[in-house]
């Protein structure tokens, strides 16, 4: 197998290559693959490149998809929407709790369906006993019960990374809507921008309804929406076949037209 193909460890991973990451390694991998096609093994007469080139017309065809390179196995989930791999788990949406879900395990990565469908994906835990949290998959729940906020563990593993201007919208949504949680649930609904907008955009926003004075949902969703499309304009109007529409605008202003707006004397 090695003069066929040229691989060999020998060669390749001894010593240990000292690299940053897997993909780096496969960089490196691959490129000495390439440069040992011009070795010529011993007491053969073509190099590997050439003996390789002979020998690929007779080998069958690639499958028409990629070959799905992993570990299947079904798992039902937990009560907190965590399904477990390995002694590892990984959580997933809350209205899929309770459910048979499939999981596939790559050699870099997890991944959760329901059928066909994706329902999480996840970096894939070597250690033992973890709890793999994606806190957007339980901020439906939170909103609907904000007195659990502070003591989530997903959010509060999440909220260590927070932003400063995370916890201040927090702050000043749970001062100016004290009652019943409902400051938390705006702020929760802010979090859930998350599942349609990419953070550094959120974030963004964030900082600039917080300068705004609009420290709400609203108030985000619109400078997110100005970030998303900053030149977008309204639409222009043909007023062609309104000619007396024309000079609004343009007008010179009089301000004796407020006068009638007041009362008649007689």
């Amino acid at each position: 197998m090695e003069a066929s193909v040229g691989f060999s460890r020998r060669n390749f991973l001894v010593p240990i290559p000292d690299v940053s990451s897997f993909e780096e390694l496969n960089r490196q991998l691959a490129a000495s693959c390439l440069k040992d096609d011009q070795r010529r093994v011993s007491r053969q007469v073509e190099t590997i490149g050439q003996m390789w080139e002979r020998e690929r017309p007779l080998l069958r065809s690639l499958p028409p998809f990629p070959y799905d390179c992993c570990v299947t196995t079904q798992a039902r989930l937990n009560g907190y929407s965590l399904v477990t791999f390995e002694t590892n788990r990984y959580s997933v949406p809350v209205n899929r709790a309770r459910k048979e879900v499939i999981v596939k395990a790559y050699p870099f990565h997890i991944e959760i369906l329901d059928g066909t469908t994706l329902l999480a994906r996840h970096l894939r835990n070597y250690g033992r006993e973890q709890d793999l949290f994606e806190p957007l998959h339980y901020l439906p729940l939170l909103e609907q019960r904000p007195g659990a906020f502070d003591y989530a563990r997903p959010m509060r593993q999440w909220r260590k990374d927070w932003p400063q201007s995370y916890h201040q919208m927090l702050a000043v949504c749970r001062e100016k809507w004290p009652e019943g949680g409902r400051g938390v649930q705006e702020f929760v609904r802010v979090l859930r921008l998350h599942e349609d907008y990419p953070a550094h955009l959120v974030q963004q926003a964030i900082e600039q309804a917080l300068a705004y004075g609009c420290p709400h949902l609203d108030g985000v969703l619109h400078c997110l929406h100005q970030l998303v499309q900053p030149d977008a304009a309204l639409p222009s109007l043909d007023l062609t076949n309104h000619p007396h529409l024309q000079s609004v605008g343009h007008q010179p202003i009089n301000l004796r037209q407020y006068e009638q707006l007041l009362p008649s004397s007689g």
